[in-house]
């Protein structure tokens, strides 16, 4: 997530949420292919992938998701799986919660549904580089939903197209690495903050030994791991 400009964000919300959207969504479509394939040859179905993108807005999530549906496993197994790996983003709702605050009734509804990781580092970035501008409740609404219906239109149409090319893409391929590369795509701008770098030390580290968990799930654990570690860091230095 390469944002490097600086200027005022008044007026401008929108182009300014599609300018730091276009290097996100290029670091994520390896794993949103990733899910459209996943769909097709797990048997689950394209339609069922697609549909799954724009309602669940979580790639992790929405793997999961399909992989235990893949197997057979009943609604209660899904949902219970899919809350467990989304529960990171409750950490991310309370940090963004004074930007909730005193908008109108519609956003409070609709807008916690764009809350992920990569719309959560793209705020946190904007707010690193345009000071308090996005205190102001008008600029980081335009913001916010400029980029949480950008990102869901993106990750929709490239889930899509991933499910497209399923029966012409190998077995094996570099989609397998698609997603730690994305998690690496929205952590390395990052570095230059303590609690990136602490979060970051704790995320590899707990990634590395819980590496032997199946289906992903040390990748997970990490991920908790280093968002936990990374907010108390931020809390205890503010």
């Amino acid at each position: 997530m390469f944002i490097t400009e600086r200027h005022t964000l008044r007026g401008g919300e929108v182009r300014t949420a599609v300018r730091d959207l276009a290097p996100v969504v290029l670091g994520l479509t390896p794993f949103a292919l990733l899910i459209g394939v996943t769909a097709v040859r797990s048997g689950v179905g394209a339609g069922t992938g697609i549909l799954s993108a724009p309602l669940l807005y979580g790639g992790s999530g929405q793997l999961t998701a399909l992989t235990l549906m893949a197997g057979g496993a009943g609604l209660g197994a899904v949902l219970a799986a899919v809350s467990l790996v989304n529960a990171r983003f409750l950490l991310y709702a309370a940090a963004l919660e004074a930007h909730f605050r005193g908008q109108p009734r519609w956003f409070r509804w609709v807008a916690p549904h764009f809350v992920v990781d990569p719309t959560y580092a793209m705020v946190t970035r904007r707010r690193e580089l345009s000071g308090a501008e996005l205190d102001d409740p008008v600029t980081f609404r335009r913001y916010w939903t400029a980029a949480g219906v950008g990102l869901g239109i993106a990750w929709t149409a490239l889930t899509a197209v991933g499910a497209l090319l399923a029966p012409v893409l190998p077995t094996s391929s570099a989609l397998d690495v698609a997603a730690p590369a994305m998690f690496l795509a929205m952590l390395v701008p990052q570095l230059r903050a303590r609690t990136a770098r602490v979060g970051a030390a704790v995320a590899g580290v707990t990634a590395a030994l819980a590496a032997s968990l199946p289906a992903g799930l040390g990748l997970l654990c990490g991920i908790a791991a280093g968002v936990v570690a990374a907010t108390l860091t931020d809390r205890s230095a503010s």
